[in-house]
């Protein structure tokens, strides 16, 4: 049951635990507010979450989540819970890529005693996966953004990312063997769906605006563990209180106003203020039916959704080495070794297999998922051929992030709606980044802000 200290004055009720949510709370109870944080999950941190799994004997991230050292909020973040110390971080950049068919490797890595974009070129040279003539073209992306200084202007939104890279003297080649596997995981969606805009922006924001951007970071524990008992903690000795399982199934809107959350048991929680934390394809169920219809409200449903696909493979021994391998011409995209980066006892190992842009795999069989991943596994690494498979899952996230297409700039909303106390957070908000962490928890800070300046 939800007390009623959730309808003091200077009290907001905030919809949804994912990272946006967490992060407008915690602003919010900073200064000075009642929060009340309602989420329907058992876990906190949405997306960003984890679940038990028997079989594994230890919890289960639902999906792999990695950031970068440029990701500044999202950082802030874990060091204002407390928790920065649960997470790791490359030295400096460094992403092995390897060539499936020929099992040739090479590394992306960063030389960050050079600026950018010079830190790179030695990288860009070695490069074993590109022709010597492709190695010559590689730079001029970067070149270009470099040179202009600013974004604005420097990649169009309205025009895909693949045109824009191929203006710039990319082939399709050198478009799939460099830019796709280090954008795709960003953007979670191909060249050729997503804007040139936000394609140029994760270009320079990772390699041009520092050395350091693109440092590689992960969770060295489950993601529930990293922020499940902080959030909680800090919320409640700010006053505020946390409610899991606690599914909100409408709002109760009276003129231009939020009167009360309405919640699946019936309760009915009021507010001052309220932050709609969740997913753009569930606000519309919010509200109600002429609310929805308001041209603020209906744009969103014109966002389209992309899927993510993990598979989680446990073996008998160990069979990869590295923390994570990105692979060329192969199903498989990224694996990611969790027995090494959460230190976990052997002798067996889990690795997390991440798909990003997993449209092609929605509606087909776990079963069948996981059996074609195994076989391809064994096709990647020897050692596979040789081990037991003693345990797999897929989970498969159909609407994981929003698809950054052409044109939908226009479409995400700021955090103000025209509902005089209703504001809106997540990573599709207008925060100007991706469906990432760091766009998530930028969101969240926004509508705090817009909270502070419309209040009391």
């Amino acid at each position: 049951m939800v007390p009623e200290h959730a309808a003091l004055s200077r009290s907001c009720v905030v919809i949804g635990g994912g990272l946006a949510g967490l992060a407008a709370a915690c602003a919010l109870a900073d200064r000075g507010w009642r929060v009340a944080l309602l989420e329907k999950g058992r876990w906190l941190g949405g997306r960003a979450s984890s679940f038990p799994d028997p079989e594994a004997g230890h919890p289960v991230d639902l999906g792999q989540h990695i950031f970068l050292r440029c990701f500044t909020a999202y950082l802030g973040l874990l060091e204002r819970l407390g928790v920065k110390g649960k997470v790791s971080l490359q030295p400096s950049l460094r992403v092995p890529l390897v060539d499936a068919a020929s099992g040739k490797r090479g590394v992306l890595f960063a030389q960050p005693w050079l600026p950018p974009p010079f830190h790179l070129l030695a990288a860009l040279l070695a490069y074993p996966h590109l022709t010597p003539w492709e190695k010559g073209r590689a730079p001029l992306p970067l070149l270009h953004l470099w040179g202009r200084g600013r974004l604005d202007g420097a990649a169009p939104e309205g025009v895909p990312l693949d045109c824009w890279l191929r203006g710039l003297g990319q082939t399709e080649r050198l478009v799939r063997r460099l830019w796709e596997p280090v954008l795709l995981g960003a953007l979670n969606a191909f060249p050729h769906q997503v804007s040139a805009l936000m394609g140029a922006f994760v270009l320079r924001h990772a390699f041009l605006t520092d050395p350091h951007a693109a440092d590689i970071g992960w969770a060295a524990v489950p993601l529930s563990a990293l922020l499940e008992d902080a959030a909680r903690r800090y919320l409640q000795m700010r006053g505020g209180a946390v409610h899991t399982r606690c599914p909100v199934v409408g709002l109760r809107v009276e003129g231009e106003r939020v009167e009360e959350a309405v919640l699946a048991s019936g309760e009915r929680v009021r507010g001052e203020v309220f932050i709609a934390a969740v997913p753009w394809h569930t606000l519309p169920s919010l509200l109600p039916p002429h609310w929805r219809a308001h041209p603020f409200f209906a744009r969103c449903g014109a966002l389209r959704g992309v899927p993510i696909l993990n598979v989680h493979l446990w073996y008998d021994r160990a069979v990869m080495r590295e923390p994570f391998l990105g692979f060329l011409g192969s199903p498989v995209q990224w694996v990611f070794n969790k027995t090494a980066l959460w230190a976990l006892p052997g002798p067996g190992q889990h690795l997390t297999i991440s798909i990003s842009g997993a449209e092609a795999y929605v509606g087909k069989p776990r079963e069948e998922v996981v059996a074609a991943f195994a076989r391809e596994m064994e096709r990647l690494f020897p050692r596979a051929r040789d081990a037991r498979l003693v345990h797999a899952r897929a989970v498969l996230v159909r609407n994981a992030t929003f698809c950054p297409a052409p044109g939908t700039e226009a479409l995400r909303p700021p955090p103000q709606t025209p509902i005089a106390n209703l504001f809106v957070a997540g990573d599709w908000t207008s925060t100007g980044w991706p469906s990432t962490m760091e766009g998530a928890v930028r969101s969240g800070l926004l509508a705090a802000e817009a909270v502070g300046r419309g209040g009391p």
